[in-house]
């Protein structure tokens, strides 16, 4: 039995199948290039009659003129290619056989530098999407030094209503005897029924004088033809926004032979505020066969993401006293260029970033699969160029770009940016230069951006209508990836499995974790350059001492005046010499009481000044206390979870030493049994080890058990932190030492605490919670060094690995180790949660650490001084108000 076609096929291969009629042209322009055109024209003509051409290049035969007159078309488009042309055969095996191979075949028997060039439409469908523009195409073509023209008459509907019908065949000879060139053009003609739709195609839009430096907007210098939004976005197949140059096709659009325009600003593209970039190398072994895959990722800034994260850290009120000039946030961006390159640049080995692929799937060779999959479309390259699109935000960045010599004045928010931005915005997939299908439209969210931005960190994340990026994959023959024939989705295999996979991995890194990084480390900076204003107690202090002395004066000028007003009208009528000389006397002895009174009233005029600076500020560090706070909730509800574990536990934990001895009593008489009678096979290997392993199980519950004592002391009550208690520093340092002291001899590591004698009041069981956790980051990158050492004799010690904890004074003590100290790149975002450089590490013991402390009034500071290795390794604590002494 033989599979058969109901000619309706065609009508859901291309009507049906192609999405709109945007969709349709770029599909008949792929055609084109892959016919190796240099230059498509596309007509629009709104009337088939007194057509004059102006536009066409070769000339028209009669016969079209004939044929275009019987369908008495209203409207109608014409696309002209200089490519190679079609012969008879061509037309006939290639364009009207549906699904050929025609084009594959002829790249497979090209030379190897042919066999290479990118094929953009291969399926042998993409021509059937003209029945989506129109109801009538003609096809009119001729190959290089033919002499006659080939025409064929194609009418949608009869084709599908017949399967026998045959598309009538015309010839016509060249008017132009001595053109040899080839040529193809498409005739897409509307009928009584169906008109062709220009209105798809463009649009009148009224331009405008570029705007100032400060964005207003210039005056109407006329209306003109541009293309629509959403064929601009279709054509981007061709002109990749990231690539400064044309398309390989010269591409122009006409309507009534008038220029059409459509935006490919390059320029815009420059004001994006940061820009997350990727790579890959393939890692091979002896045998040049893929090992594993290497990718490095990196973020650039521009100066106007600074100037942005300073207008948020002050707010509009304090930010138009703080601001600073375009230029400066441009210098302080090349003050620390190497700092923000070396803390936002990572590489990545394949193996390290998906470590147990082949665990959990179960198959040990799935690990060498995947990598198989990318070494095969490899390299991976990629860019994502973020912006914002708020009015301010937006005007602020393009005045920033302008002062700063990133783009000219010429460029425009509404003529230029936000239309570019528009037909752009989204993650695109290339294969080489060209576009692969419509993946990565504004309404085709393929790497599912904004769905995790609902999965928490959210002011980090990438937002598809604020991102212009690209995504670029080595497949130039379509072997591994390629689009569905909707050309909407990426048809799966295990290639695109794999891209996937990668893909998503690559994104959570950039965002949130190298924008998230990007922003802590710019707050720090303009904290560190006084570029954000405090607002201490001792301030707040001294203004109001201020007002309250300038009060008192205010007072005393007052009765001074009060005094004088009453003598005055003592003597009002001035009627006798001694009445004159007595007001004479008062209005000198006035004078320096209203010279004061004036210098009151400017001192309260700046006093009210600098309260509405310091409560802007206040205003400020509300909000920042409200976001540390949220962060605080989060970490308090996993605490009570946890505190429910630990008693939990402690309830199974607390007679654990009793009911050991028990169980021992049972095993030995079941041992005892086994024994007796024989049953050694039984006893070695089914018995002994159940026996060893439940009393391997109830040591380690006795250690939970001194565990849970340890972090008994640590739970507070309804008072909370506001209860202080003295507390000897040597002695919780003791407890957490008897705490570690398996690993400390495990990993040859001692620790010197000889120095502390203070006593600190803080709250309960709080310095546990922060010397508990400096230990253990220390023994972690003590492990660490220890690692490095094994490989490298860079990293080895003379003597025992050490964990020195000092005194500095009565208030402050410094820790200190042997391992790999603080690396550059986590020196700023050590303090912040979720900033981890720990393999699967939390990220949140030091940002614990430092929120205790900074509960009761301390705090913990990474001190300057560096290590051999050139990092910086020595913490210091400080407790304001602690009561010692130092022996």
């Amino acid at each position: 039995m033989r599979f058969t076609y109901n000619p309706r096929i065609i009508r859901q291969l291309g009507y049906d199948l192609i999405t709109s009629d945007e969709v349709a042209i770029t599909e008949l322009i792929k055609n084109a290039y892959d016919a190796e055109a240099k230059k498509v024209d596309i007509s629009l003509y709104s009337s088939s009659e007194d057509i004059k051409f102006q536009t066409l290049v070769q000339p028209v035969p009669d016969k079209i003129y004939k044929l275009i007159e019987e369908n008495s078309s209203q409207s109608l488009i014409v696309i002209e290619d200089d490519g190679k042309g079609m012969s008879y055969d061509t037309l006939k095996l290639g364009f009207f056989e549906v699904g050929s191979r025609i084009k594959r075949d002829e790249r497979d028997s090209s030379s190897n530098e042919e066999k290479e060039k990118i094929i953009l439409g291969d399926k042998g469908i993409g021509r059937l999407s003209a029945q989506r523009i129109s109801p009538i195409l003609i096809v009119e073509t001729c190959v290089e030094n033919g002499s006659q023209i080939d025409i064929i008459e194609v009418n949608w509907n009869l084709f599908i209503d017949n399967i026998g019908y045959d598309a009538p065949e015309y010839k016509a000879d060249k008017k132009d005897k001595k053109d040899k060139k080839a040529y193809t053009r498409l005739w897409l003609i509307g009928d009584i029924n169906r008109n062709v739709k220009l209105d798809n195609y463009y649009e009148e839009k009224e331009e405008f004088a570029v705007e100032d430096l400060f964005g207003n907007q210039g005056e109407s210098i006329g209306k003109f033809l541009h293309v629509t939004d959403d064929l601009n976005t279709a054509l981007s197949f061709l002109y990749s926004p990231f690539e400064e140059k044309k398309s390989v096709i010269d591409l122009n659009i006409f309507f009534d032979n008038k220029e059409v325009k459509f935006n490919f600003n390059y320029q815009a593209l420059k004001l994006a505020e940061s820009i997350h970039s990727f790579d890959s190398e393939i890692v091979y072994d002896a045998e040049k066969t893929p090992v594993d895959i290497k990718f490095k990722l990196q973020l650039s800034l521009n100066p106007w993401f600074i100037e942005r994260i300073h207008h948020s850290e002050l707010g509009k009120v304090l930010y138009q006293d703080w601001k600073r000039e375009h230029t400066e946030y441009k210098t302080i961006y090349e003050k620390y260029r190497d700092h923000y390159a070396s803390n936002l640049n990572r590489t990545y080995l394949f193996t390290e970033l998906f470590p147990n692929l082949s665990k959990i799937s179960g198959d040990k060779n799935t690990e060498k699969y995947f990598i198989y999959a990318i070494s095969a479309i490899a390299p991976l390259i990629g860019e994502i160029h973020t912006f914002k699109r708020d009015n301010t935000l937006m005007s602020m960045a393009r005045e920033s770009a302008i002062a700063n010599g990133y783009i000219g004045s010429n460029i425009s928010i509404r003529s230029d940016i936000r239309p570019f931005l528009k037909c752009h915005n989204g993650i695109k997939l290339y294969r080489s230069a060209f576009r692969i299908g419509t993946i990565g439209n504004k309404d085709n969210d393929w790497l599912k951006l904004q769905q995790k931005r609902t999965s928490g960190q959210q002011f980090y994340r990438f937002e598809l209508g604020n991102v212009i990026g690209f995504i670029k994959v080595n497949d130039s023959n379509q072997k591994y990836i390629y689009e569905t024939s909707s050309r909407e989705h990426l048809t799966d295999n295990f290639h695109v499995a794999a891209l996937r996979m990668v893909l998503n991995k690559i994104m959570e890194i950039f965002s949130p974790g190298f924008t998230k990084k990007a922003v802590e480390i710019t707050k720090y900076i303009l904290d560190l350059e006084g570029w954000l204003p405090e607002n201490s107690d001792k301030q707040i202090e001294r203004e109001v001492d201020k007002s309250k002395e300038t009060l008192e004066a205010a007072k005393q000028n007052i009765k001074a005046i009060q005094k004088a007003i009453s003598a005055v009208k003592d003597n009002i009528d001035l009627d006798t010499e001694q009445k004159r000389e007595s007001v004479k006397k008062i209005f000198t002895e006035l004078e320096p009481s209203v010279l004061n009174f004036e210098e009151n009233i400017e001192q309260t005029n700046k006093a009210f000044k600098s309260a509405n600076t310091l409560l802007a500020v206040a205003q400020q560090v509300q909000s920042r206390v409200k976001t540390e706070a949220y962060n605080n909730y989060k970490l308090m509800a996993n605490g009570l979870v946890t505190e429910i574990i630990t008693h939990e536990l402690h309830s199974l934990l607390s007679n654990s030493d009793k009911e050991a001895k028990i169980y021992d009593t049972h095993f030995k008489t079941i041992e005892d049994y086994f024994l007796d009678n024989e049953l050694y096979a039984i006893n070695k290997d089914h018995f002994a080890p159940i026996k060893n392993k439940f009393q391997h199980l109830f040591t380690r519950m006795a250690d939970l058990d001194k565990f849970y004592s340890f972090l008994e002391k640590t739970f507070i009550t309804k008072e909370g932190n506001e209860i202080l208690e003295p507390v000897d520093v040597e002695n919780e340092l003791d407890v957490i030492s008897e705490r570690f002291k398996f690993r400390f001899k495990r990993h040859k590591i001692d620790i010197d605490c000889s120095s502390i004698k203070s006593t600190w009041d803080v709250p309960k069981g709080s310095l546990l919670h922060v010397f508990y956790n400096l230990i253990d980051n220390s023994i972690y990158w003590i492990r660490e060094r220890q690692k490095l050492a094994r490989k490298d004799s860079f990293y080895e010690i003379e003597g025992k690995d050490k964990i020195k904890i000092s005194s500095v004074s009565a208030s402050s003590i410094q820790f200190s180790d042997t391992g790999t100290g603080v690396l550059e790149k986590y020196k700023h975002s050590l303090f912040n949660e979720l900033e981890s450089g720990k393999e699967n590490g939390r990220g949140m013991g030091l940002y614990i650490v430092r929120q205790f402390l900074k509960s009761f009034g301390g705090e913990i500071e990474l001190l300057p001084a560096t290590n051999y290795y050139g990092n910086q390794y020595i913490f210091e604590i400080r407790i304001n108000g602690a009561d010692g002494n130092d022996d």
